[in-house]
């Protein structure tokens, strides 16, 4: 086969391996195999070898040929969970400043310092999800999640990027570049698609009332589903 990369030059890459993917018709039981390739046809189609089955190793062999693996970290304390695809940290509550656009019904408190309760930041796919906390401590894998009270945020906890200028890497090192990013970024409208706070008016209200306040209202928070619950559904896609 050929293969084109971005620099404008040509690669001749040869087949030399296939894995091939089964399930049962419930679609609740999977099985892979890898195949080496033994010989070509005549017309140039390879015909491929004796499978076997699909070992941890071997895909950890596979990840490292394509450079995928994932280099060693030291993990910090607020490091909540770490996967190859899936980042998570906490932040305790604290005082931040917030920017919001002109124009909006918050703009009089643009650029303000307002309380801002405990937080747990997730990243997968290069999307941002936040989540506020009961407690400003690590959470557990049992610890109930509470809906994050933000603009520019679904009821899922995703951050619309909006003026996000979101680091390209998911790393331990880029985790003060994504909390820059959103905390820094401009809140642009209310997020849509549920109620994120218990506070009469929204969102809006909420942040309108905290001005000049030291600490964040723990009472006005939504529970959501526990930890473990949450980024086991991020981890498998689903929304």
């Amino acid at each position: 086969m050929r293969f084109s990369i971005d620099v404008g030059s040509e690669l001749d890459l040869k087949l030399y391996q296939a894995v091939l993917l089964y399930k049962n018709d419930h679609g609740n039981r999977y099985m892979a195999t890898v195949h080496g390739v033994v010989q070509q046809n005549g017309d140039g189609s390879p015909v491929l070898g004796a499978g076997q089955l699909l070992s941890t190793a071997s895909l950890r062999e596979l990840a490292r040929q394509l450079g995928t693996g994932c280099p060693v970290e030291f993990l910090p304390d607020h490091i909540v969970a770490r996967t190859p695809d899936l980042l998570a940290w906490w932040t305790p509550a604290a005082v931040r400043p917030m920017f919001f656009r002109d124009g909006s019904e918050l703009e009089g408190i643009s650029g303000k310092r307002l309380p801002h309760p405990a937080l747990l930041f997730v990243v997968r796919s290069n999307v941002l999800y936040v989540r506020a906390l009961f407690a400003s401590r690590k959470p557990r894998p049992d610890s109930k999640l509470a809906a994050a009270p933000y603009w520019n945020i679904d009821s899922n906890g995703a951050v619309c990027a909006g003026t996000m200028r979101v680091p390209k890497s998911l790393t331990v090192t880029s985790i003060a570049a994504w909390q820059q990013a959103f905390f820094q970024s401009e809140f642009t409208h209310p997020g849509g698609g549920g109620r994120l706070t218990k506070r009469r008016g929204g969102t809006t209200a909420l942040w309108r009332c905290l001005a000049g306040k030291q600490r964040f209202p723990i009472s006005t928070l939504i529970g959501q589903e526990p930890l473990d619950q949450y980024l086991k559904k991020l981890e498998a896609g689903r929304r």
